[in-house]
Parts: C-alpha cells; structure tokens; sequence
C-alpha cells in the first residue's frame, strides 16, 4: 500500500473517531469519508470494525458500573426496530459564519447519508447484543458444566454440531488394538508382547506377568466356556439416543486364572504441554478425560480382579474390577505403593459391557475423579449424575498397566482434555 493510501486511511478512521467522541464533521471531511468507504470493500469493512469497536470498548469499561435497571433499559432496546430517517432527514446543511468567528465546533458540520448512518444503527444494535451478554458475564457466575446446558434444548444443529465434533475428536492417547490376526500369527512373541498401534505411546506392549493376554477378533469362536457372558460379540456402544461410540479392530482379552500384566509407557512428548510440570504428566489445575470398554466373563466378586492402571508404580488410579470391591461390580480405587485405597463401587455388573468414562481434576495433593458408566454421547455429562466419584492419591501418570487374575477384555482406550476427544463417532453416525 503506497504512501498516500495509508494517509487517507489513518484520516479517514481518525474522522471516524472524532466523529463517534462527539465532533462534527465539515461537508468536505463528510464527503471525502463517504467516497473512502465506497472505494473498497475493505474500506466499508475497516469503517464497520471501527463503529462496533468504539462502542463495544465504550460498554466494555462501563460494564461493571451498570445496574439492573440499565440492564432491563438496554434489553428492551434490544427488542425495538432499528427506524432509519429519510437522507433528507439526516443531512445537515453547513451554517452560514464568517470564517474569522468560526470556533472549532462550528467549522466542523455534520454531514452523514443514510449508508452510514445505517452502519452505525447497525454498530450500535450489535454493541447493545454484546454488552448484555458481557453484563450476564460478569454478574453471574460462570458455571462450566452447563456451559452447553442451553445448547443442547435448542435446535437440530446444535446437536449436529456437537455431533461433528466427535466426528474429529483427537484424543492424544489412544489403543484401539486394531491388530489383525495376519500380523498376529506372525509375530515372533507371544502374547500383546510388541504391538505397537495407537498414537501417544513410547513403545509397545509388554507382558510381564506369568500368564500372557491376548488380541480376539470373534468373542462368539474364542468364548472360555457356556458361562462366558462375552459370547454374544465385540466389545461396542451406542447410547439410549442410538449415538454409536467409534470402534476399530480386535480386543484386549487379559489372562486368567492365573495373573497377567501388561504394561505400555506414555510419550510425555505427546501429552499436551499445559498437562505437564516438572514432576510430570498431571499438574495441578488441569483436567484430562479418559475413556475404555470394558466386559469380563461373568460377574464374579470374592478378590478376582481385571482393570487398568493409570499412574506409575508409586500412585496410580485404577478402574475395572477390583478386589479391594464386596461386589463383582465396576469400580475404582486409588493405588498406593500396591494397596487400593477409597474404594468405590458401582451398580453395574462386571459381565455386562460397558464405557468407562472419566474426569480426573488434578488437584494439589489429591486429585477428584468423576466417572460416568454408558453416559449419553450426545451432550457432556453434568457432574449431578455421576455415577462414581472419589478422590486418589496425587498422579503422575507415566504408564498405562492392564493387570487381572480374570479373563476380562478392554477395548477402545482413549485419553483426551476434553469429553468429545474420548467419545469419537464413526462418520455414519
């Protein structure tokens, strides 16, 4: 842009501005502002920018000095036709004055068309909107989940919306041990020993139990008896909306009944730098989602356990079935140095399939952890209707470790910073 251009815009925005602070403007600045705007749509665009940020700054430092009855004044402002004046209406004719007598003010005419004086009936009906919106801001306060609380009683594409966003959902931690049975019966190792699928891992699976898990693809061929509840077929959700979670491949069936353990470390380089802090992943003031599905092969309790362990060997959260539990149920518990601690159980079976899925809130000291079981995929949860909540041991989580002493299958395992990124749905959906 040369020069000169750059003159005629600085003026023509500074005419703007003396115009919106209360000046007059002469029938010559008038005119040369009006052709300014009409030269360009970039021009008419700047002009526009400059109304709406003027009165927007203008109300934003106002804000916190407004009371209710302004409050109710401006919504129903809000609510009135914008009425344009005819261009006669509009124009001001310049006074008759000797120039030695004229003052600043009277040299300065105004002179606006009906094109400009629509732009700033239009800044100024969308600063109205805005300010509401910045006074509801700062009177009220800001309540994270219900955030979408309005948006999901509102329209199909509000849903839609939402819908798309678990379409590209990026968990940055993901194993949907998605292993095909050719490179199975290739692989030299036994056992999840050297898979390496997913994203977000350093390296791949290792078993280091005494009894080896496996990848199966037809739960209805590889069943472990008539008892097996896993029989009907793979692991898989869909809510009681028919949303359907996204599924891949195979499904991680631990060892039973002797004790197996499999263990996989997370590439910190990967972890979202806001998650971490000098001791690690997990630093105070953050949260991050998780998701997996879950089925064992019935609902025995009595010390049998299968679940998976995220943390490292000093503190860890576990989620699936416990030991430490009464019940053969779904539940959770904190790990210190190998003991659960603040054990909690759920209503839900362990021979039933389910999605696991939860907040962890990292806190100084210990961290709060929510847990929704076949939450609804359509909207995110609202803490009232949690269906597990306990506090753990302070987390860095370094690892994730699949240990059971019961055949129990895993799939779809997912870890995001938000609940979409842990909920991704197939395109079809």
């Amino acid at each position: 842009m040369s020069e000169t251009n750059e003159l005629k815009e600085v003026t023509a925005l500074e005419n703007i501005d003396a115009y919106l602070d209360g000046e007059d403007l002469s029938l010559e600045e008038a005119q040369k502002l009006e052709q300014w705007i009409k030269s360009d749509s970039d021009n008419a665009d700047q002009a526009f920018r400059r109304v709406f940020l003027h009165s927007y700054l203008r109300q934003r430092f106002q804000v916190r000095s407004i009371g209710e009855a302004q409050v109710k004044e401006m919504q129903s402002r809000q609510k009135e036709p914008l009425v344009l004046p005819s261009e006669s209406e509009i124009e001001v004719k310049s006074r008759q004055t000797t120039p030695q007598k004229q003052t600043r003010r009277q040299k300065r005419h105004t002179l606006l068309t009906w094109r400009w004086f629509l732009m700033i009936g239009i800044g100024i009906v969308s600063t109205i909107n805005l300010a509401v919106l910045f006074i509801k801001d700062f009177q009220l306060p800001y309540d994270e989940d219900k955030a979408f609380e309005t948006l999901f009683q509102q329209s199909d594409y509000a849903k839609k919306t939402f819908l798309m966003a678990r379409i590209a959902a990026q968990p940055f931690l993901y194993e949907g041990f998605d292993y095909s049975e050719a490179l199975l019966d290739e692989k030299e190792s036994k056992g999840a020993t050297g898979l390496n699928g997913g994203q977000g891992w350093s390296g791949p699976w290792i078993d280091k139990g005494p009894k080896y898990s496996t990848i199966i693809h037809d739960p209805k061929r590889q069943t472990s008896g008539g008892n097996d509840m896993r029989l009907f077929g793979s692991l898989g959700f869909s809510d009681q909306y028919g949303n359907m979670l996204l599924t891949e491949g195979g499904q991680f069936r631990s060892g039973g009944p002797a004790e197996s353990v499999t263990v996989r470390h997370i590439d910190l380089q990967q972890v979202p730098y806001a998650l971490s802090d000098e001791k690690g992943f997990g630093a105070d003031g953050e949260t991050v989602w998780l998701s997996f599905m879950a089925q064992s092969y019935d609902n025995a309790g009595e010390g049998r356990y299968a679940y998976i362990d995220f943390g490292n060997e000093e503190s860890s959260l576990r989620i699936g079935k416990l030991a430490s539990a009464p019940r053969g149920n779904w539940a959770a518990a904190g790990q210190v140095n190998g003991t659960e601690y603040n054990t909690t159980s759920s209503d839900v079976l362990s021979g039933q399939v389910v999605l696991i899925v939860a907040r962890i809130l990292f806190r100084p000291g210990a961290e709060e952890v929510a847990m929704w079981l076949n939450p609804p995929l359509n909207h995110i949860p609202d803490l009232g209707d949690v269906d597990l909540r306990l506090m753990t041991p302070d987390l860095r989580i370094e690892r994730v470790k699949i240990v059971s002493q019961y055949s129990t299958d895993f799939d779809e395992l997912r870890v995001g910073v938000s609940f979409v990124d842990v909920i991704p749905a197939p395109d079809e959906n």
